[in-house]
């Protein structure tokens, strides 16, 4: 199911022995577009702490209820990694977190299998890394907020597009499908760009550029955010920019 990740913060996270808070963000890794975890905003019971949870944790999403249902108890989620916002979340300091710490698993940062015992760290990316070109003078952070990107200007082969105004992530193998693309000129009407088409990023400068031309883009397919996304839209869409689709990039992969 494809979801949006604006629905789905805010959601109440429910374990096996009692709710334990709401969505507050998500980090993804910025080479494989993967959601390496999700925030937990705690309540009362933890003072409102955020505390990092893995979405191989997931049991149920319930949208209409607003809920999510993970395979932890509340005493996993306690001692489960806190987030300084100060600090961004860096490999070196994702890979120190172990099965034991979040309970759940994946497959590694690096693309290569870790796991303890018959548990992985992190979701499985189905496309593999993608080669995208990042600021020369620094890779940046690894770990990337949902959040932080938001309002982000999309520039095009031939100008500027608009700015990221959501994402749409599978919620199975919780890769990133879609930035939602917010165009400027047309009175906030809003595209899909698939993470596959971006060549460039600058998280120094919070920039991302798309090698295809800007009317292209803005006369893909229009699409209600409000309705789920089908197959057969996106069968419009890739058609429409004539590229290959992911779900066929993932058979020859495989």
């Amino acid at each position: 199911m494809l979801i949006s990740l604006k629905e789905l913060k805010g959601l109440t996270i429910q374990a096996k022995d009692g709710e334990i808070g709401k969505i507050n963000d998500v980090y993804f890794d910025d080479r494989a577009w993967v959601v390496r975890y999700l925030i937990d905003k705690t309540g009362f019971w933890l003072f409102g702490q955020e505390v990092l949870i893995s979405p191989a944790s997931v049991q149920t999403l319930d949208m209409e209820k607003h809920q999510m249902r993970v395979d932890l108890t509340r005493d996993q989620v306690a001692n489960s990694p806190k987030i300084d916002k100060e600090k961004p979340l860096t490999r070196d300091a994702d890979n120190m977190l172990g099965a034991d710490d979040i309970g759940v698993g994946g497959v590694g940062i690096s693309g290569t299998d870790t796991m303890q015992g018959d548990v992985y760290l992190y979701p499985m990316p189905l496309g593999g890394p993608r080669e995208i070109v990042h600021d020369k003078e620094s890779d940046g952070p690894n770990m990337i907020s949902t959040g932080d990107v938001l309002k982000y200007p999309i520039s095009t082969s031939d100008g500027d597009l608009g700015f990221v105004s959501d994402f749409i992530v599978d919620s199975k193998s919780w890769e990133i499908r879609y930035l939602v693309i917010e165009t400027d000129q047309d009175k906030g009407k809003k595209v899909l760009i698939d993470p596959e088409w971006i060549d460039w990023i600058s998280w120094k400068k919070r920039r991302i550029s798309v090698s295809m031309e800007r009317e292209k883009i803005k006369a893909c397919p229009s699409f209600d955010l409000s309705l789920p996304i089908q197959r057969e839209y996106e069968d419009l869409l890739y058609d429409h920019y004539e590229c290959k689709k992911y779900w066929e990039r993932k058979d020859a992969d495989s």
